[in-house]
């Protein structure tokens, strides 16, 4: 890939109809009989189907392989990287809260909530997944609330990020995304019980779940047909990063682009979900343009 190359250059985004190049695994051919040693042992692994059945490709192998991922995924995924989050804090000032830094504290644009023109910093949010959480549990054999204090003191304890960069900066909040699941739940319990009413808008029956992003990339890309079947409610690693930047933003008055909210998720393809268009900042920016205009 080119070094130049950027997702602007780019429009394949989550294009459908990508030929798959999963290669099909076929056995080595089998050897002609030699009749002269009638003691030739021949191991299993060296004897090859006389009509190989066809090749079956599942979606944990579309998931596995990197073959349909087009250029401009592959851009976006490698922006959401510890890197990118380190060099966003090395860049910016943290954003101070009146509570944490006091209410004459305005050097970093905050003071009582209200939107000032000072220094632009941003404020840090990060989401953990409770599978996250149990890996770690498992890896270094403690339980899951050490787990989740060891997470919380990295991102925003004095030892742990806080410790380096230019500015110091860290996360203010460390939030729990069983929180927003069980929203998301009460959401979908919402949207089923209205789609069997007699005037629905919603997706059409079965409603088929849009929490899995590795599950819709695959849909959009070869089942057209069943979009119109998709869940509308985001997953909950969205979910809360629309909370996060909705909520904060109108709180403190800050523009929601100045609102870093980060997902530590046990999956890859969460990565590509984070990098659609409609949650990222241009998104926010657009939404806030339309309600000013």
């Amino acid at each position: 890939m080119s070094a130049i190359l950027s997702a602007d250059d780019l429009n394949d985004f989550i294009s459908p109809g990508v030929a798959c190049i999963k290669p099909i695994e076929t056995l080595p051919k089998q050897r002609p009989e030699d009749a002269s040693n009638a003691y030739e042992v021949t191991t299993e692994d060296r004897v090859a189907a006389s009509n190989p059945p066809p090749a079956q490709i599942s979606l944990t192998d579309c998931l596995a392989c990197s073959g349909c991922v087009t250029s401009a995924e592959a851009v976006l995924v490698s922006l959401q990287s510890h890197s990118e989050v380190l060099n966003t804090l090395n860049a910016y000032q943290e954003l101070r809260l009146p509570w944490l830094a006091g209410a004459a504290d305005t050097r970093n644009g905050i003071e009582d909530g209200v939107k000032h023109t000072t220094t632009q910093g941003k404020l840090f949010v990060a989401s953990v997944s409770p599978q996250v959480r149990a890996s770690l549990a498992a890896t270094y054999g403690v339980t899951e609330r050490e787990a989740g204090h060891m997470i919380s003191q990295l991102l925003s304890g004095p030892q742990g990020l806080r410790s380096g960069g230019q500015h110091g900066s860290g996360f203010t909040w460390v939030l729990d995304t069983n929180v927003i699941r069980e929203a998301a739940l009460v959401a979908a319990a919402n949207e089923v019980t209205e789609a069997l009413g007699p005037k629905s808008s919603g997706p059409k029956r079965p409603i088929l779940t849009s929490a899995c992003p590795g599950w819709i990339c695959y849909a959009e890309k070869t089942h057209p047909h069943i979009l119109p079947h998709l869940s509308q409610l985001k997953s909950p690693q969205a979910l809360a990063g629309t909370l996060v930047k909705s909520v904060l933003a109108q709180r403190y008055g800050v523009s929601p682009d100045r609102v870093f909210h980060v997902a530590v998720m046990p999956c890859f393809d969460k990565k590509l979900e984070a990098s659609r268009e409609e949650l990222t900042d241009v998104y926010w920016k657009q939404d806030e343009e339309a309600k000013q205009g």
